[in-house]
């Protein structure tokens, strides 16, 4: 099997894995990190829906992970669009998902 798929299924796994164990409110800090990652940039055009789907839950509960997230300062939170404002704060909230992801895609490079 050629490299790039190798990691692209162990990515899959790892996601698969993490939306199974982790809580939601990890999950979410690392859709967005990845999301802002692929984006290069602090602001990611995500809409509630999107991330309810994303992340398996409803979107009451995105609301609620995002309130609580936006309060702490991490992110500004606005009609679809998400600012981070404190990525060190995203990345402690985050699972270790996160970084492994990171580390699978560096082989990419």
């Amino acid at each position: 099997m050629h490299p790039i798929y190798e990691v692209l299924l162990s990515q899959a796994r790892i996601t698969a894995a993490c939306n199974a164990l982790h809580i939601v409110e990890a999950r979410f800090c690392r859709w967005l990190l990845q999301s802002a990652d692929r984006a290069e940039s602090s602001t990611v055009a995500l809409t509630q829906e999107f991330l309810a789907e994303m992340l398996g839950v409803r979107r009451t509960s995105v609301t609620e992970v995002a309130s609580k997230i936006q309060a702490l300062g991490a992110i500004n939170y606005s009609r679809g669009q998400i600012t981070i404002l404190k990525r060190s704060t995203l990345e402690e909230m985050s699972c270790e998902c996160y970084q492994t992801l990171v580390d699978q895609a560096a082989i990419l490079t």
